[in-house]
């Protein structure tokens, strides 16, 4: 397997969807839910004690194969923007498009796919060009000299960019020696220093307005009230079953009312005399 190849490639993967797909924002954070809502069916859940953050998986819904992509919202935020970012890679097929692209005639094998839809998010995410101006917009402004770094003052960088880009430490980790920002030995650094490290990444994330360890703890299926709205007027499922999603989704009841209320939209020409 040609390695570099791969990762030369996947930029330019990323750039043909974002044309086809019409993505504009560079920086993409947690928009990443409504482009990955639009090419399949997210369901948003939490599950405790659970370590994996999300999975794609494709099912047939009335003889059509279509995509599903789970979002462990129990995790932080920024774990969920990544796994996000990793599951539209799935659902996207960038890794096969990749490896035929580099003329690869072994099977791709899931592992590999994986590591492939991984690189995919972390560019996707932390564009190589914006991640590396960034960090050092971020060293200057803290008057530090990369010649003579100390480890504290980079796991400060590194907690402005997961900042930045709404991602997890490790997403950081990666992407500053993916970037060349850092050499493997540094990295083998971070990698060995790992407890020690974290606490400071906990302590300098407590420092900022940050949402990067908020647990949303979501429980929704985008368009889920008005499909059971739809499945309750034709009788296709028990009421057993609907009141049973409905608590299992947080789902409230709404009251309805007869008032009637009337607007003039004027033609459509807003705000003009």
């Amino acid at each position: 397997m040609n390695w570099v190849k791969i990762v030369e490639l996947i930029p330019s993967v990323i750039e043909k969807v974002r044309t086809d797909y019409v993505l504009n924002n560079i920086i993409i954070k947690d928009d990443i839910f409504g482009i990955l809502e639009k090419h399949c069916t997210v369901v948003y859940y939490p599950i405790e004690n659970e370590k994996n953050c999300g999975f794609h998986t494709k099912r047939f819904v009335k003889d059509r194969l279509e995509d599903f992509v789970y979002i462990n919202t129990a995790k932080p935020i920024a774990d969920q923007v990544f796994a996000a970012a990793h599951e539209l890679g799935h659902v996207w097929g960038v890794a096969i498009q990749v490896w035929e692209q580099a003329g690869e005639q072994e099977i791709l094998e899931s592992k590999i796919e994986e590591r492939i839809v991984n690189r995919f998010a972390a560019e996707l995410l932390m564009p190589t060009k914006e991640f590396r101006i960034t960090f050092y917009a971020h060293m200057e402004k803290l008057a530090l000299n990369s010649n003579k770094l100390r480890l504290v003052d980079l796991i400060r960088v590194m907690v402005l960019q997961m900042n930045d880009y709404m991602v997890p430490y490790e997403s950081v980790r990666r992407r500053v020696i993916e970037t060349n920002i850092i050499g493997p030995e540094v990295g083998d650094v971070l990698l060995k220093s790992e407890k020690a490290i974290l606490p400071l990444v906990e302590a300098f994330s407590k420092d900022q307005n940050t949402m990067l360890d908020r647990v949303t703890a979501k429980k929704t299926i985008p368009g889920l009230r008005n499909l059971i709205e739809m499945v309750e007027k034709s009788g296709e499922l028990s009421q057993y079953t609907i009141s049973k999603i409905k608590k299992d989704f947080d789902i409230d009841d709404i009251s309805e009312t007869n008032n009637i209320v009337e607007i003039s939209i004027d033609g459509g020409n807003y705000g003009e005399n």
